[in-house]
């Protein structure tokens, strides 16, 4: 029988209150990646470093799901809520992101963090000199802070074109994630983003589709 595929999957926030299409009630979470799980091996990984998402890593580490956080690297120094344009006026307390000392914690127990560079920025906007800082400068402090390695990046809002992944590169990542990607490129890696909208027959089809 030939090895399943496998499946890289992208959320964000996890709460059974925050009615935002970023956030995930636990159990429907739970439901869709039970569902992929019995096809692919699944792979999860959690944009934005969300505190909020680590009350389902248990669960889904029983389920033999891999986990990984991308970290913003400015909001981890004191686990400050994602401050961005696109969440404006929302509850800082279900914007809290984890701090260092939470990212350790993960990291011992064998959670991967990788880079979603410094500031969740838009990176294809930036001067060169701008985007090299938010790549090179989040790559430094994880490293610096977790003691080991970050060989790979997500891109903030999906979003890259040939610089920037050439950016990513000279930076020194080994891979990057995008959402729209190709699996030809080690630098434009798809993921199967999932939102509060995706039953478990769309989230199938998402899949499909990845």
């Amino acid at each position: 029988m030939p090895p399943r595929r496998s499946l890289v999957l992208c959320y964000h926030a996890v709460s059974p209150t925050w009615e935002h299409r970023l956030s995930l009630k636990p159990d429907l979470l739970l439901r869709q990646v039970r569902a992929l799980s019995r096809l692919w091996t699944v792979h999860a990984t959690f944009d934005d470093a969300f505190r909020s998402a680590a009350s389902v890593f248990p669960a889904l580490e029983r389920l033999g799901v891999t986990l990984q956080i991308f970290v913003c690297t400015r909001y981890a120094r004191a686990g400050a809520p994602l401050s961005i344009p696109e969440l404006a006026g929302d509850d800082p307390a279900q914007l809290a992101t984890m701090s260092w000392d939470e990212l350790r914690e993960h990291a011992d127990r064998g959670v991967r963090i990788g880079s979603h560079a410094v500031s969740h920025a838009h990176l294809t906007r930036l001067s060169d000199d701008e985007l090299r800082r938010e790549l090179e400068d989040s790559k430094g402090e994880i490293e610096a802070e977790l003691g080991r390695r970050c060989p790979e990046l997500a891109y903030p809002y999906g979003e890259h074109d040939e610089r920037v992944r050439a950016a990513t590169q000279a930076a020194g990542y080994d891979r990057a994630y995008a959402l729209r990607g190709s699996k030809g490129d080690a630098y434009a890696l798809p993921r199967a983003d999932l939102y509060r909208r995706h039953t478990v027959p769309r989230t199938l089809i998402r899949a499909l589709m990845t």
